[in-house]
């Protein structure tokens, strides 16, 4: 099987994250439970790994909070920053990861939604379409990079025209592992990422970070034990453990891990990306929608949608799966991106790449494309 389909999870997961995650199920206890040396191993498990990723996205290891997913922690940063009777300002192209908690928020009368349009082409567009609507925000949620085509948003821009008092949160689910992400130098308050794609990690586990310089206060979504504190009835005040009740996912967090000693930058994604692009551009019953001009990548990430001419999105995607490609059909949890880039009405077959495809891969993949009638 040709796996297309790394913008909903990497696969495979290497061997090195399997051998931790098998280990961890063998030797972790519960992490800040106790002192034996099974509760001793899960939480050097999970220290190495917050240390980690303190340092692939530049904050402190207290600042990188555990959840179970990318999801979890946008709910956690969206909700637990949310000032009643302020504005939220997201864009056109956002996943429903942010756009069912902010309208949940909105239902309730604890927020006014507003939204900018992105424009593809332009980024300069996109920042003065932010700036018209962002004097009032209290709360800015944006995706660093759209899961249904891509692109990525101009994040410096829109940061410098942000109201100074604004929380700003940013979910790096498409951008995590594929592109290197310094939140000081974006000067985003909050980053949501998940484990299992760009990083390659498994599923089940994210991260909500924090900017170190940043002095939002984030209030738990979930309370619960912590191993701290355990004589009063309110949650510690202290990151992670404010916002890390219950026990956190150990296989998860070993396996991600192991997966972060293996990341790099390599620009490999990106080769195979525009040889994609030209292969798509060059076939003359191949509609593109949202994707950048031929062998031209930067602004992306390797995600491209497209139609075959007079088919549906979901029969050609079944027709790949029968010939052994695996890639994803229709509305990928984003209806508004679908929106913005013209492809509201018939949805599309979504293409993503990761590190561990290759040349052969998507010459396989053109081949089996072309000869679909």
């Amino acid at each position: 099987m040709i796996y297309l389909d790394n913008a909903a999870t990497t696969l495979p997961k290497s061997k090195s994250v399997i051998s931790a995650m098998s280990y961890a199920m063998k030797n972790c206890g519960n992490s800040g439970r106790s002192g034996h040396k099974f509760a001793l191993n899960s939480a050097e498990t999970v220290y190495n790994c917050r240390k980690k990723l303190a340092r692939l996205f530049n904050t402190r290891p207290e600042l990188v909070i555990f959840t179970s997913s990318a999801t979890e922690a946008l709910n956690i940063a969206i909700k637990g920053t949310n000032r009643v009777g302020g504005v939220t300002l997201v864009s056109s192209m956002e996943h429903n990861s942010v756009m069912r908690p902010v309208n949940s928020l909105r239902k309730k009368g604890e927020t006014v939604m507003r939204q900018f349009l992105v424009d593809i082409k332009r980024d300069s567009v996109t920042c003065e379409n932010f700036a018209s609507v962002a004097r009032s925000a209290t709360n800015i949620v944006v995706t660093h990079a759209s899961n249904v085509c891509g692109k990525i948003l101009p994040i410096e821009c829109l940061k410098s025209v942000a109201p100074n008092d604004s929380v700003f949160i940013l979910d790096a689910a498409q951008t995590a592992g594929h592109i290197p992400i310094d939140i000081v130098e974006l000067g985003v308050d909050i980053i949501c990422v998940p484990a299992h794609k760009g990083l390659c990690g498994p599923m089940g586990v994210g991260a909500l970070i924090i900017n170190p310089y940043s002095d939002i206060l984030i209030e738990p979504l979930i309370e619960g034990g912590t191993g701290t504190n355990s004589k009063i009835f309110e949650m510690p005040e202290e990151y992670p453990e404010k916002l890390e009740s219950g026990t956190v996912n150990i296989s998860g967090i070993a396996g991600l891990s192991a997966a972060l000693d293996e990341l790099s930058f390599n620009g490999s994604e990106y080769r195979l990306y525009e040889y994609l692009l030209k292969g798509l551009h060059d076939a003359v019953d191949i509609t593109l929608h949202g994707a950048p001009d031929e062998n031209i990548s930067r602004g992306f990430v390797p995600v491209v949608l497209f139609n075959k001419n007079n088919l549906d999105c979901e029969t050609v995607a079944a027709i790949l799966s029968e010939n052994g490609v695996a890639v994803r059909a229709g509305f990928h949890c984003a209806p508004n991106a679908h929106k913005t880039i013209g492809s509201y009405e018939i949805g599309g077959v979504r293409v993503s790449l990761s590190k561990y495809n290759t040349r052969r891969d998507i010459e396989r993949f053109l081949k089996i494309l072309g000869e679909i009638k």
